[in-house]
């Protein structure tokens, strides 16, 4: 069992001796890959006590069993878990509390909120924490009680870009735009021309090629400082902020420019109609163009009007490049990107899409890529996609384009039978609570009778083990055959022989009580109902909504 596992894996994490660690460590990790993993709620529970003890001295960074033990139970959404946390919450290593907090994010009640608040105020105050920009920026009102006991910490190193983009969060939100206005935009001018200071030592030599081939970080670091200051200057505009953004126009950075240019945008100042061809244009900067545009309903000022979906092809092949993963000593930077072809098909919801197959160079050789899907149903050109770009560095002349085609093609099929087969969560329901009462007193009633001398009748007491047992056993046997799995894009039910099953895009919404779960169709038809003891709930409703979160109409899942 599971559980007997992780308590051995508990006591092996205290151990004094490395290695013990390091293996117990690997173990867990073993565990937390398996999908529909199940646990009961008491071993959880001492996980988290575990997590929140004294640990031997460190020997390696792996050495933190402290953030491996919370990383492991933040995989099981459960309010038994979300009360763990809270209450261990400051016996847990820093990195751990970080885990926790991006878990208890989402749980998204007001009464963890208020725990949350208090507790990242606290860390912020107190240590050199690293705020989870992305996680809260769905929360404003979190992020303003933050930002208003905490905003002096823009003068910190450690706190300065991490504050700035709270704010730009909260400005985004439309809860508070431009708030502490005077503050932030004193701070703001200063900190943006210290930047630009050292920005401006790269702009005249900028090329593309040189940023991701010979720069990164060092100029990366740069860049994505200059953006954040840029798309605050939306919000904390001033005579010489308009100043800055004119002169931001004129930098050879495209994705600075942009950024400069949206902001001009949406203050009415003027531009050249050339630095929005040129940001439309450009490599760097033409899927960003696109989509802000489109984002904030200027479409009617990108100035490409035909064949866009080859064009930002282009762009979207480029990142998926430069983002793959580096082999040892080798940089990734395409060149020369063709589009040579396309390919119409259908996602696996039965909609249309169409793939660009592209030619790109590197290091002198050239590959084939694959740019996609685009969804034909808002039509012809449409830039929406459902992203499967990729490349796997394949020679472009090692075979005919038709032989490519059937190659993609034949890896489709391979990665959809996958898919389909995969099964992404398993629950089985346990003995009942009567089984378990019955076992209670079974084992009750032997110690007594060990007690006692066996005092009575043996033979009843035989009797009831075994008529009981045997009711226990056969009700084990038959939980085997019952089971409710996420197997590709399908919900199904087994019990025993029956199988009852319905496609996750087909959904409508999902509604429990005390005893049963409730699976309803588009139609809003009863398609699959099962007891609610088959399933940890909070667990079932998370895999649901993870498989469902990218559909353009996700079900209601009554939480």
């Amino acid at each position: 069992m599971i559980e007997i596992a992780l308590r051995k894996i508990l006591k092996q994490v205290k151990s004094s001796n490395p290695e013990t660690r390091y293996e117990a460590l690997g173990k867990l990790f073993e565990y937390k890959q398996q999908d529909g993993l199940e646990v009961q709620i008491d071993v959880l529970k001492e996980v988290i006590k575990t997590a929140a003890s004294t640990f031997p001295e460190r020997v390696d960074h792996w050495d933190n069993p402290s953030f491996y033990l919370i990383d492991f139970v933040c995989d099981f959404p459960m309010p038994e878990v979300v009360e763990g946390l809270m209450k261990h919450f400051d016996g847990l290593d820093l990195h751990a509390k970080e885990r926790a907090i991006e878990f208890l994010l989402l749980t998204e009640d007001e009464e963890v909120f208020y725990f949350l608040e208090d507790k990242i105020v606290h860390l912020i105050n107190t240590e050199d924490y690293n705020i989870p920009i992305g996680e809260l920026s769905s929360y404003p009102m979190l992020i303003k009680g933050i930002l208003d006991v905490t905003l002096d910490k823009i003068q910190f190193n450690h706190y300065k870009y991490l504050m700035y983009d709270l704010i730009l969060s909260l400005n985004n939100s439309g809860v508070e735009q431009g708030y502490k206005k005077e503050f932030v935009l004193a701070s703001l001018l200063a900190d943006y021309e210290s930047v630009k200071q050292e920005y401006l030592k790269f702009d005249p030599d900028y090329s593309t090629k040189y940023v991701y081939t010979a720069w990164k970080d060092s100029y990366l670091i740069v860049r994505n400082k200059m953006r954040l200051f840029i798309s605050l200057m939306k919000y904390y505009f001033s005579q010489e902020i308009a100043q800055e953004l004119n002169e931001a126009l004129r930098f050879n950075d495209p994705l600075i420019k942009t950024e400069a240019l949206l902001v001009c945008i949406s203050k009415n100042l003027q531009y050249p109609e050339s630095v929005l061809l040129e940001s439309a244009e450009h490599i760097e900067s033409a899927e960003m163009t696109y989509w802000e545009l489109d984002d904030k309903n200027w479409e009617h000022l990108y100035p490409i009007t035909e064949r866009k979906q080859p064009h930002l092809a282009k762009t979207r092949l480029f990142y998926t490049v430069i983002n793959s993963p580096e082999d040892e000593g080798v940089i990734r930077y395409p060149e020369d990107i063709q589009v040579v072809d396309q390919i119409e098909t259908e996602n696996s919801y039965g909609q249309p899409i169409r793939y660009y197959v592209m030619r790109f160079k590197e290091h002198q050789t050239e590959y084939i890529g694959w740019v996609g899907g685009y969804a034909l149903e808002a039509g012809d050109d449409a830039a929406n996609l459902w992203d499967g770009s990729y490349t796997d560095f394949i020679e472009f002349d090692s075979a005919s384009i038709e032989k490519h085609k059937q190659d993609f093609f034949e890896k489709r099929e391979e990665e959809q039978l996958v898919h389909e087969n995969s099964v992404y969560y398993e629950s089985s329901p346990k003995l009942s609570k009567g089984a378990w009462f019955f076992l209670a007193l079974l084992i009750a009633h032997w110690f007594r009778q060990i007690l006692s001398g066996f005092n009575g009748s043996i033979l009843l007491s035989i009797f009831f083990t075994v008529v009981g047992g045997g009711l226990c056993l056969y009700e084990l046997t038959q939980n085997k055959k019952r089971k409710i799995t996420i197997i590709g894009d399908q919900l199904i039910m087994q019990d025993g022989s029956k199988q009852n099953s319905i496609y996750l895009h087909d959904i409508k919404k999902i509604e429990y009580n005390k005893k049963h779960i409730f699976i309803y169709n588009r139609k809003q038809e009863l398609a699959i109902k099962f007891p609610l003891r088959w399933v940890h709930y909070d667990v079932f409703s998370y895999h649901i909504n993870e498989h469902t979160a990218h559909l353009k109409e996700t079900p209601f899942i009554q939480s």
